[in-house]
């Protein structure tokens, strides 16, 4: 009896767990907000070192501040720039890592949600919903934090950009952190049930998925394979930037960051449409134009100017290579006696899933890093998707044709 009166136990005389210091609501927006902050942080330490190791005169410790938290928003797919200039270049890998670690922060929030609440409108549990709401204010905070920096530095913010921060970036975020959850718990309610994949996509999938890593491991190994070609001008280059100790660690990071932008270029370059560096400098298979290039040290493995040999328009075969593996995956997916259109539509699927992958990587990289020559660089996603498709297609359509005659012998 005196246990039971005990305000700290239960009926059962366990002991309840002591309330928290905080509210859950206000948690959830206060862990929003630090997740945030805790990644600018990571763009901030670096950029004011670098500062701090390398002062302009005249310039004060808000310019290094102003300017991180530019290029924080700069790499969640933000625009910086003012009248002509427009810089919107995204690192692929900081962009990732950007949004990985919004989203371990969104799964500390969700893991201290009720699964077996009610489900709102039949999508997700009512208290999964809530505080997946509250963590998406708290980061919309930091945001805007970020955003207030800018106004420090020297590197202005597209206003109108500043959505893809705000939305796009924890949206994925918070779908990484769901997709987390699911593995533990049934969140989904009974409104999922109606967005079935087709079979031919669930099929799909696992060759979509193998192709894409082998075609972006292709453009990455041409990369490296031109750098080493091109070592000495790459040196010189960097060299020439003056850049020191610390800025030169934070210049070989920054382009090790854009490896796979660099990556979509070269398979660009492999699938036909090529890529400018700047304007009136276009480099393809057919050959390089010249032109002034920035003084970025990885630019010196682009070829130099010239009609290039006519052998290496063979390269174009590569990815009808590329396409020939992933209709074989597509071949292993599905019964080796399915029909030819469903092996073949599988196939076709599959590499329409890498080409349209690929063109959206293309063009969440962004392709602008000034104004006038440099208000266009990188690839052209839109002809870089459909070429791509089109190579894909067929030598995906030649394996399952090869495959086809082999069953009829």
């Amino acid at each position: 009896m005196l246990r039971g009166g005990r305000p700290a136990d239960d009926a059962d005389g366990e002991e309840s767990p002591a309330a928290p210091w905080l509210p859950y609501s206000a948690r959830d927006v206060l862990l929003g907000v630090a997740t945030g902050l805790l990644s600018l942080l990571v763009v901030v330490v670096p950029t004011v070192l670098g500062w701090m190791f390398d002062p302009r005169p005249g310039d004060s410790f808000a310019d290094p501040l102003g300017a991180a938290a530019s290029l924080w928003l700069l790499v969640q797919g933000a625009h910086l720039g003012a009248g002509a200039t427009t810089v919107a270049f995204v690192p692929l890998v900081l962009g990732a890592l950007a949004v990985w670690g919004a989203s371990r922060g969104a799964s500390r929030v969700l893991d201290t949600a009720d699964v077996e609440d009610v489900f709102v409108a039949d999508a997700l549990p009512r208290s999964v919903a809530s505080s997946a709401g509250r963590w998406w204010l708290g980061y919309a905070l930091a945001v805007a934090i970020a955003a207030a920096l800018t106004l420090l530095g020297s590197l202005p913010l597209r206003w109108l950009s500043l959505v893809v921060p705000l939305l796009v970036a924890p949206a994925l975020a918070l779908v990484l952190a769901l997709r987390r959850l699911a593995r533990d718990a049934d969140i989904l309610g009974p409104r999922f049930d109606v967005f079935v994949a087709p079979e031919a996509v669930r099929r799909a999938w696992a060759p979509a998925r193998r192709g894409l890593q082998v075609l972006l491991g292709v453009g990455l190994l041409l990369v490296l394979l031109a750098v080493v070609v091109s070592w000495g001008s790459v040196t010189n280059l960097h060299r020439e930037t003056g850049a020191g100790l610390l800025g030169g660690i934070l210049l070989v990071l920054a382009q090790l960051a854009a490896l796979p932008n660099l990556a979509l270029w070269a398979l660009s370059f492999l699938a036909g449409p090529g890529f400018s560096v700047v304007e009136g400098a276009h480099t393809s298979l057919t050959g390089s134009a010249g032109g002034l290039m920035p003084l970025v040290p990885v630019l010196g493995a682009v070829p130099e100017p010239g009609p290039a040999p006519w052998v290496l328009r063979l390269l174009v075969l590569v990815p009808v290579v590329v396409g020939g593996h992933i209709g074989r995956r597509a071949l292993v997916s599905v019964a080796r006696l399915s029909s030819l259109r469903t092996k073949a539509t599988v196939a076709v699927v599959a590499c329409t899933m890498v080409a349209v992958t690929v063109g959206v990587l293309d063009g969440l990289a962004g392709g602008s890093l000034g104004a006038y020559r440099l208000s266009d660089i990188g690839a052209p996603a839109l002809w870089l998707s459909l070429t791509v498709a089109l190579e894909l297609v067929v030598g995906a359509l030649a394996v399952v044709a090869w495959d086809a005659w082999r069953l009829r012998r």
